[in-house]
């Protein structure tokens, strides 16, 4: 899905179109500033940045606390435990929405891919590379790997997974007997019940990649895809009209199920935003998980990025489901990081837990 700059303009969230120097390109009428927590999403030599609700500021100075002390942790480690704790760190900065970091290679992606799976899983690894070829925040696409690695095991029984790279496209193969497994999730928090395989969506597309479900190669064997270096359009947007999809980006498709051409269907949350943006044109409306607004050329809806404290809460979530991953970080830094998570998670709403005076 290809957008003009007047396009751009009309879109229902506070965003603008930043080029590679910073500069502002295309903006929408709230932007002011992208603030703290904006989500970035690379569109080939540009990024479109959407500035979301941001948390208290003390609860983004804690959040920068406990990320800077897991980087600390990574930096006092070496070898693979020092690979599984970059992993972590890496993730959880872009979970903040903070950048992807840095630049790596495939060979990177893959060593660090085989040191998160022997964390978090029992499964034997093979790898079938091929030349190195530069990748944007390898740590962040390795634990991709890992995720789908993980319910490679748990959601099939898998025993072994071989790793696979084509150019920048990674594909994680194991061995399967029946239909492939049907797995589901959804970017925004509230819509889905685990943090894997969100957080793989949201991962591919800040560092301009596509995470595809598993399919059957056609030699008895599943694969799960990662591809790199797409670089389109990764927010969930739509242009509707007469009731109907237009036009659609492929993260769109996968959020909904609605692909251009889909009715909004009569008494649905889209047929209701719908609405409620028709009857104040030129306006953002937002409601049940979508924002909307009408604009001289379409009626545009989107899945909009979690606010900064909701993904603050994701940060904390992480630290818990990746805990395979920072199993050998020593103390002090382990008590350091465990206390900020818990006053990070305090500070969002979340009781205190007690425990023993010995403890």
């Amino acid at each position: 899905m290809n957008l003009t700059l007047a396009e751009i303009a009309e879109l229902p969230l506070a965003a603008a179109l930043v080029d590679a120097a910073g500069a502002v390109v295309a903006r929408t009428p709230e932007w002011d500033g992208p603030g703290p927590g904006a989500v970035s999403y690379p569109v080939r030599s540009v990024r479109l940045v959407v500035r979301t609700e941001p948390a208290s500021a003390q609860c983004d100075e804690l959040l920068s606390r406990l990320l800077d002390a897991i980087d600390s942790a990574a930096v006092a480690l070496t070898g693979t435990q020092a690979q599984r704790v970059r992993m972590l760190a890496g993730s959880l900065r872009l979970v903040a929405g903070r950048e992807p970091g840095g630049w790596g290679t495939t060979d990177d992606v893959i060593d660090l891919a085989r040191a998160g799976i022997t964390a978090r899983t029992g499964l034997s690894v093979e790898v079938a590379a091929g030349a190195a070829r530069p990748v944007l925040g390898p740590e962040i696409a390795a634990l991709v790997l890992v995720q789908l690695a993980v319910n490679a095991e748990r959601h099939d029984a898998a025993t072994a997974v071989r790793l696979e790279v084509d150019r920048t496209t990674f594909r994680v193969v194991w061995r399967h007997a029946g239909a492939a497994p049907r797995i589901t999730t959804a970017r925004r928090r509230a819509e889905r019940d685990r943090w894997g395989l969100g957080f793989a969506r949201i991962a591919a597309d800040a560092i301009g990649g596509t995470v595809y479900p598993p399919r059957a190669t056609g030699d008895g064997a599943l694969a799960a895809t990662l591809e790199l270096g797409i670089r389109r359009l990764a927010l969930p947007l739509a242009a509707l009209s007469d009731g109907r999809i237009n036009r659609a980006t492929r993260s769109w498709d996968e959020e909904t199920g609605l692909a251009p051409g889909s009715p909004t269907g009569i008494g649905s949350r889209l047929a209701t935003i719908e609405a409620a943006a028709a009857s104040v044109p030129g306006r953002i409306v937002v409601d049940a998980g979508f924002s909307a607004r009408v604009g001289l050329r379409a009626l545009w809806v989107a899945v909009p990025p979690d606010d900064s404290s909701v993904r603050a809460r994701e940060v904390v979530a992480g630290l818990v489901h990746e805990r395979a991953l920072s199993d050998h970080i020593e103390e002090p830094a382990r008590s350091n990081i465990g206390g900020l998570a818990l006053l990070l998670a305090t500070l969002l709403g979340e009781p205190m837990p007690r425990v023993p005076i010995a403890a």
